[in-house]
């Protein structure tokens, strides 16, 4: 331990002798020591500190850097698009307008077929149940008299094999509906089977089945 001591005591004017006194410079040497250690360590953190603060500016500046050439690029993303875009609208206008006809077309052709088969297969069923039922040609004889009204002249054309079978049964009808002036009846080979066709000076009644359905499909399209 290093120590100073002042020897020459000296007396003042109260007359009372100055004491020696011991100086422990080991005391002061380790205060010092404590205070530049707390001094570092400050130092320490402050430059810590600084290194933190720099390094989120850093990754602030990286991230605002990033957004804003993020931004930059879509922009000019969204004008090259955009003027694409202007460019192509007559194409994709013209090539819209062809799909809306092309599904038009398409539509109309499938409802057309669809149409036409389902006519196929009404005569068909029509056709059949005829050959079964003579009270269907009786129900449309019956239908074309009754359209024909009051005419002064009727003619009625039927198959020649419908006639041949219905003879009677057609006969008594006209006379039925038409006292006053009985239906002419003619066999006709250009009638098909269980259908007929009247005839008056106001027109032609048709009502032999493809007639029929040709008005039917015609009313569904």
């Amino acid at each position: 331990m290093a120590t100073i001591i002042k020897n020459d005591s000296q007396a003042f004017a109260t007359g009372q002798p100055v004491r020696e006194v011991a100086y422990d410079l080991t005391d002061f040497s380790g205060q010092a020591e404590n205070y530049l250690d707390r001094v570092r360590a400050e130092a320490t953190k402050i430059v810590q500190k600084a290194k933190q603060e720099a390094a989120t500016v850093r990754a602030q500046a990286e991230a605002a850097g990033r957004q804003a050439a993020q931004e930059a690029i879509e922009q000019i993303l969204d004008e090259k698009v955009a003027k694409q875009m202007r460019s192509l609208s007559p194409a994709l206008q013209a090539a819209i307008g062809q799909i809306v006809d092309s599904r038009a077309d398409w539509q109309h052709h499938w409802e057309g077929a669809i149409i036409d088969l389902a006519c196929s297969i009404a005569a068909r069923i029509v056709r059949r149940e005829i050959s079964n039922r003579p009270e269907i040609p009786l129900t449309w004889i019956r239908e074309s008299l009754e359209l024909a009204g009051n005419a002064a002249e009727i003619t009625l054309h039927l198959n020649a094999s419908d006639l041949n079978t219905l003879r009677n049964q057609v006969q008594r009808l006209t006379e039925t509906m038409s006292p006053a002036a009985p239906a002419r009846i003619v066999p006709n080979e250009e009638i098909t089977a269980g259908g007929c066709r009247v005839e008056t000076k106001f027109g032609v009644i048709d009502m032999q089945l493809e007639t029929q359905l040709q008005r039917l499909a015609e009313e569904m399209t």
